[in-house]
């Protein structure tokens, strides 16, 4: 069946256009464009191969009680017996989702406005060079591994590192800095925020740069000040950006941080206030066979929430703030 489109003519009358239908449209499409869909083919396998393939098969695991020699699609089906078992035979799950929602919020704070904050004063400065070198400085820290941070960290932390030298210099107590729980949230927050704000930092500049200048110069002669012209028109000019990452911030809210960062930085010393859902899910769902289907319907349950705020944080930003991500 054809489609038609409705257009006005230069007579001012009505017309309609017919369009050949979606089928004829695709064939034509292949057909002409045949050697560009041959070229993607290969991002597209490897795409459903290893990201999309691995979600159905832990999918399916949630479900099942997984023995590694029966394999997946041969264990037993248990339904949502995993799912019973996370909030009925899990001590812990209380203690992980509250260090989650902590750690994410703290990650939330701080992956979202030292960025914006940095570059609306690197954006200000009226040396460009200067610019270009805090830009540099401040990004390096985001292409160190979080091994060398951590290595870092442990030259300034620990019982033999450089600020526990001070304090012992100085006639004070050395502190296991890395080894008590009321450090940890604190170390793991700063560390983040070195390490990723540069990163976060040229995001919000590259926005910044599509804002068009001249805005600045009329607002100038209109005697606004630095401040005011950060909140009347750098703001506003960046919030489709800002927008865009406060709704996959708050989708990743059950993330509990980077628990890459995590894992190498808490200990069993420390577990009380930086275990979160990822460090549980590998040190026991990954290394103890027992607790694969568990484990899965864990991170199940965790990528399902997240889709959720995803969805509803877009869906609000649509109706209040007029943008949405899709």
């Amino acid at each position: 069946m054809k489609q038609h489109k409705k257009f006005f003519g230069s007579d001012g009358l009505e017309y309609a256009l017919s369009e050949p239908p979606l089928k004829k449209r695709v064939t034509v499409s292949f057909q002409k464009y045949w050697l560009i869909y041959l070229l993607i083919l290969p991002g597209v396998v490897s795409l459903i191969v290893f990201a999309y393939g691995p979600m159905l098969l832990q999918f399916i695991m949630s479900f099942t009680d997984y023995r590694l020699i029966d394999g997946i699609f041969g264990s037993d089906w248990v339904w949502f017996a995993n799912f019973k078992s996370l909030f009925t035979e899990l001590p812990e799950i209380g203690r992980l989702i509250t260090n989650t929602l902590v750690i994410s919020f703290y990650y939330f704070i701080a992956g979202f406005f030292p960025s914006l904050v940095l570059a609306v004063m690197l954006f200000d400065l009226s040396s460009s060079k200067l610019r270009k070198v805090s830009q540099t400085i401040v990004y390096i820290p985001y292409f160190f591994s979080w091994v060398i941070v951590y290595g870092i960290c442990y030259g300034l932390l620990s019982n033999t590192g450089i600020l526990n030298s001070i304090i012992t210099g100085l006639g004070g107590k050395r502190v296991d800095f890395l080894l008590n729980a009321n450090y940890i949230r604190t170390i793991l927050v700063v560390t983040y925020i070195w390490k990723q704000v540069g990163w976060g930092t040229i995001i919000y500049l590259a926005a910044m740069l599509s804002i068009d200048v001249t805005l600045y110069d009329v607002a100038k002669l209109d005697g606004c000040g630095p401040i005011r012209r950060t909140f009347v028109i750098t703001l506003p000019g960046i919030k489709n950006i800002t927008v865009f990452l406060l709704v996959l911030a708050l989708g990743g809210i059950l993330n509990g941080g980077n628990t890459e960062q995590i894992l190498l930085f808490y200990s069993p010393a420390t577990w009380s206030k930086a275990d979160t859902i990822g460090t549980w899910m590998y040190r026991e769902g990954l290394r103890n066979p027992d607790q694969f289907s568990v484990a899965a319907a864990l991170s199940f349950l965790q990528a399902t929430i997240g889709m959720m705020l995803v969805l509803i944080s877009n869906k609000l930003s649509t109706k209040y703030a007029k943008i949405s991500i899709w």
